[in-house]
Formats: C-alpha cells, structure tokens, sequence
C-alpha cells in the first residue's frame, strides 16, 4: 500500500497539480499548490532511498496499459495536428513515421505489449528521481515569482501564468514515470510526454520565433521517437514477444547472446536526439527563446537528462562492441564541439546551452567507454551538472530581471548592483570547472577511464581546456567593477533566494561528501548499470583498482574534500581583506590621449581629434569559433559519426 502512494506521488499527483494550477487563477493560491506539491515530491524521493531495492511494481485496479495505448495514440494525433496547423511538413512526417508502424503493429499485427513488471526501480532510477524531484521542484517553486515578473515586463493583458505551471509541473510526473518504466513501450509513452511538455514550454510566449523553435524541437525529438517504435518493434519480432521490451531483460543478457545491435543502436540514437547531441542540437538552442525556468528545467532535471539515462541505462547492452566505441566517439566529439562553439557566445543562456550539450557528450562518452569507473563518472556528472546547471540558469534568469539582458557584456559592474546575485553565480560558475568542485572530480574520472579509446581521450582533453576559456571569460565580465564603497545588497523574493540558496548549499554539500554519497549510495546505482557485464564476452574486462567493482565490498571510505575548499575560500577572500582599495589609492584611466569632459568622462580624444568611449569586453572570435563558422564541419562529422554507428550496428554479436 505504501509503494502504491509512493508510486502516485512520483507520477501521478504531478499531473493533479497541474491541473488545479490551470483551474486555479489566482496567484497565492497557485504558488501555494506548487510549493505544497514540491515538498511531497521531495520528500517522497528521500523515501524511495530509505525503501528496499530494487522494487518491482506493476499498478493494480485498472488496465492501464490500454490506458497508456490511448493516450500514446492522442498524443502522436495531436503531433499530426500541429504539424498541419504550423504547415511544419517535418513534424507531420516524423508524426506519422511514429503512428503508422505502431497502429500496424499494434492492431495489424495483434501485438501484446504488457511486461511484468511494469516498474524496476533501482538505486540509478532513485539517483534520478532525486535529481527530478529535488531540482525540478526548486525550479518549479522559482518559476512561480518569475512568470510573474516576466508577464509583468511584457505588460500582458491576459496572464497565462497558470497554463505554464500546468505543463512545468506536469513535466515532472512524466520524467519520473520514464526513469522508473521497465516496459520500454511504457517508458516510450514518458517519453513522448516530455516531448510534448517540451513543445508547449518552449511554444509558450506564442512569438513567431517560439513557435518555429518549439517545432523544431518537436520534429527533431520525434524522430528519436521514430526511431523508438521501430527499435520496439524489432526487439518484439525477432527477441520473444513481450519479454524483448523488458529493459531488465534488454541490458540482463535474458535474451541471449543474439541480440542484434540495430535495435540498441536506434535506442542510443533516440537518447542522442533527447540529450540534444550533434547534429541534434539545434533544437536546444532554440529552446532558449523560452522564459528561463523552461531554460533550467529542460537542463538540469527533465528533457535531457533522459537521453542520457537512456544511453546510460543501456550500457551493458552494447559493452565491448564497435557500437560502444561509436557512443564514446559521438559522445567525445559532441563535448569537444559544443564547448568550442559557446566560446563565440555573448548570450548568456546560449553560453549555458552549449555547455549541457558538452557535459551530455561527456556523459554519453562514459556510457561509450563501458567500464566501471567510466560509469561511476557518468553518473557522479550526471548529479553535479544537474545541481550546477539549475543554478545557474536560475542565475541568468534573475539577472535578466535586474538587468533585463541575457548579453554577458551587459553585465559588467553585476557585482556591484547586485552582489549576492553575482556571489550565487559566481560559485554556480566555479563548480563547473574549478576544484575542489564535483564536475572536476567527475571529469577527472572520466580522463583516467578514456585511456582505452584514445581518440576519445584527445577529445576530452582539448575540450576540458577549451572549457575553462568561456566560463572565465564570463567571470571576468561579472566581476569587472571599479571599487566604491557604500554597496547596496539586492532584495530577493523567498521564491526567487530559497532555490537559489538551497542549490548552493547543494553544490557544496555534495563535493564537500561525495565520498559517503558515493560509497553508500552512487556506487550501487554503478552496479546497476554494470552487474550484467560478465553476461556478454566483454573485450574491455578491466577492473580499475578503487572503482565500483573493485570496492563493493570496502566499507566507507574518506575523501578529505572539505580542506580544499578552506583553501580555496582563502584564496577567494584573503586578497579581498589584505589588498582593499581606498578612494584615495584610485586613479583615473588612461588611454593614450585627452580625455573630454574632465577625469571622469569615459571619452578621449583619438586619432584625428574623433572621440571614442571607453569600452571594455571580450574576444569571442566570432569568425573562427562562431555558428556561421564551425557548425557546418561539425554537424558534417557528426553526421559521418552517426553513419557508423549504424554502420557498425547491423551485425550480430560475434
């Protein structure tokens, strides 16, 4: 009885809620739903750890598996629907390149798709369901003071605050139901959910650019859906019927040694598609026209999060195969790209879209890679991106709303109209690349396990390096202020500071215990992934002293982190102390020639008596690193990746 409310908490009550939120107009009381809505989920997750896993489930009372086909079937109408109405020909093909084979399958072909058990949650799924329910609720509960204000700034007559919530909430309940299936056509019926969620999110302030952005981000995540169905479709006639869509048998080996890759393949290429990996990863980008809890959501905890369980998911299913290389190699190449790409960015989210679509890469690569201490990495990253990356979307949206600009170079002087804001995203900023921080730790583990797919290992280096020049870059811009006393510290509403400073707590917490989190948690969640790799004959059976498998029996072990981050406060704050500046120690600024108006004014006198004003920024080598430039070479290697990874895909086990 307890699994049963605990199994409706995670996905049912999510949609309840959206529902009264879009009944409910009035502000207060719609806040009230969703901060009411987010402390169940949240402490609902705390309790799947606290239960038994795994846990096998298949809901009682009602057929809904016939349920679930309906709303399959409406939902893939309703892609028909928009496709017609947007006259978007490639959502209308790739709607019905979904709906055709499955009615054909379905009810030509009489197929039977119910599994037992429907559910299998295991410490992976929890890991998830952690990070959906905690930092997906946060961003819900930000979301509330945000649409406010930004309805207010576009001074709409007719709010549609509560259709917002409903599908943001919404979004939720579906990611928790897809991590959680075991019935891959149920974990497809999620799937699909979170790509409607996606499209109305995206669609939502109804601009013309909204609307083509949110299209495309439809027909492109219908296509991994296509791929979808027909990888169900094969596991169903050629693997035994309704057992071959059982995830736990999928990646278990309990359909023999046989199993063809095309299938697993075409699985991989629905997560790629998800998690936005080149050539993919247009459609992300295009969902930033959206306001910024959408931004965050889809980031952090929803969207692509799922390509990445899923590839992570099927790991053992592909190990020690050319399919596996392939996923290390498409991963690797993506991580290298996108962080190249964000370099040539002024837009703030945009800087923050391509760094998700790297760290994706990174995790898929470590899915590729196929060894345990290369899957502890992928899930350790998938963690610390997803409490970083929430923050800091979280970050660009209220500066947005202090300075009604995403553009970096808009935020010269931040940390002095807006200090505590500037100190948040400062250390969101620093948790991606500096130690002792956990995306550090997870990278580094992922450099010492890339060894056995050297050109993955180039890739890793060269992106990590390339990494560090735009978030230092946008450091710089956030920080770049002439001293003056007297500052002034910005009010927050409690539902714009409580996510913002639980995320930040967060990020400490976690690097500060991620040997405990680890060792009495993560690491089962790595043998979930990797318990059936003796099952298949493996060419990479290594054993990393340290890792997951080689440490299942230690007991709990310590990680000294927290010494490093007292250095690194010390070296953050003692400069601040011993080296203050006072007025009288300040100098004006010179630039080679006759200021105009006095010391204070920000224009000189140049070459040929013209006057030019101070102007301080940064290279973003747009003719270089810019879209214009690089997307064509690495959209045509990405593609070239892709056709491999088919290509490698249509044999059989040798």
């Amino acid at each position: 009885m307890q699994l049963d409310w605990m199994m409706a908490v995670a996905i049912l009550l999510p949609l309840i809620s959206g529902i009264l939120v879009y009944i409910i107009r009035q502000y207060h009381i719609r806040g009230l739903i969703v901060v009411l809505t987010a402390i169940a989920l949240i402490i609902n997750s705390i309790l799947f750890v606290k239960q038994g896993l795994p846990i096998e489930y298949t809901p009682e009372g009602y057929n809904w598996g016939l349920v679930i086909t309906v709303l399959d079937y409406v939902i893939l109408l309703f892609y028909i629907y928009a496709g017609l109405s947007l006259r978007n020909w490639l959502v209308l093909i790739f709607a019905l390149t979904q709906i055709i084979p499955l009615a054909y399958w379905e009810f030509g072909m009489g197929a039977h798709a119910e599994v037992e058990p429907a559910f299998f949650i295991d410490h992976l799924a929890v890991v998830m369901t952690l990070i959906i329910s905690i930092i997906g609720s946060l961003i819900c509960v930000y979301a509330i003071r945000y649409m406010y204000d930004h309805e207010h700034h576009l001074h709409l007559e007719n709010s549609r605050q509560s259709r917002f919530l409903f599908w943001l909430v919404m979004f939720l309940g579906a990611m928790n139901g897809l991590v959680f299936a075991n019935n891959i056509y149920w974990l497809y019926f999620f799937w699909e959910v979170t790509t409607l969620c996606c499209f109305e999110l995206i669609a939502h302030d109804l601009t013309t650019e909204a609307i083509n952005n949110a299209a495309r981000a439809l027909w492109m995540n219908s296509l991994g859906g296509t791929a979808f169905v027909l990888a169900i479709i094969y596991l169903y006639m050629n693997h035994g019927g309704a057992e071959a869509l059982s995830m736990q048998n999928i990646i278990s080996g309990g359909l023999g040694q046989a199993v063809a890759l095309l299938p697993i393949a075409l699985l991989c290429f629905t997560g790629f598609t998800k998690a936005a990996q080149m050539p993919f990863q247009s459609w992300l980008l295009g969902a930033m026209v959206a306001p910024t809890p959408v931004s965050a959501l889809l980031h952090s905890s929803t969207m692509v999060k799922a390509g990445v369980y899923l590839v992570v998911r099927l790991a053992p299913a592909f190990a020690g195969s050319y399919l596996s290389i392939m996923v290390a190699l498409a991963g690797a190449f993506t991580f290298f790209g996108a962080s190249a790409l964000a370099i040539s960015q002024t837009n703030a989210k945009r800087v923050l879209a391509y760094s998700t679509i790297a760290n994706l890469g990174l995790i898929i690569a470590c899915a590729g890679i196929n060894t345990p201490l290369s899957i502890a990495a992928a899930i350790l990253l998938i963690i610390f991106h997803a409490i970083s990356k929430g923050l800091l979307f979280m970050c660009a949206g209220t500066i947005d709303h202090i300075i009604w600009s995403r553009d970096i170079e808009d935020m010269e002087g931040l940390a002095e109209k807006a200090p505590v804001v500037t100190f948040i995203t400062a250390v969101g900023i620093l948790s991606m690349f500096m130690p002792p921080f956990g995306m550090l730790l997870g990278k580094w583990m992922a450099l010492e396990a890339v060894y056995i797919v050297p050109l993955a290992a180039i890739l890793f280096v060269l992106a990590s390096a390339v990494t560090i020049v735009f978030w230092a870059k946008w450091l710089g811009r956030l920080l770049q202020v002439l001293p003056r006393l007297g500052k002034k510290w910005e009010k927050l509403s409690l539902s714009y500071s409580v996510p913002l400073w639980v995320l930040v707590i967060g990020i400490f917490v976690v690097g500060i215990g991620v040997a405990p989190i680890y060792q009495k948690f993560v690491h089962f969640a790595v043998t979930n992934v990797i318990a059936a790799e003796e099952v298949f004959a493996q060419g990479w059976n290594i054993v990393i002293p340290g890792s997951a498998a080689a440490s299942a029996a230690q007991a709990v072990g310590a990680y000294p982190v927290w010494p490093l981050f007292l250095v690194l406060a010390a070296a953050l704050f003692v400069p601040f102390i011993c080296l203050a500046l006072k007025p009288g120690e300040l100098r004006p600024v010179y630039m080679c020639g006759e200021q105009v108006g006095g010391t204070d004014a920000d224009e000189w006198i140049t070459a040929g008596e013209q006057k030019a004003k101070l102007q301080l920024g940064g290279y973003y080598f747009q003719s270089v690193l810019g879209e214009a430039a690089l997307n064509p070479w690495v959209n045509t290697i990405a593609i070239a990746l892709l056709v491999i990874l088919f290509g490698v895909s249509l044999g059989r086990w040798s």
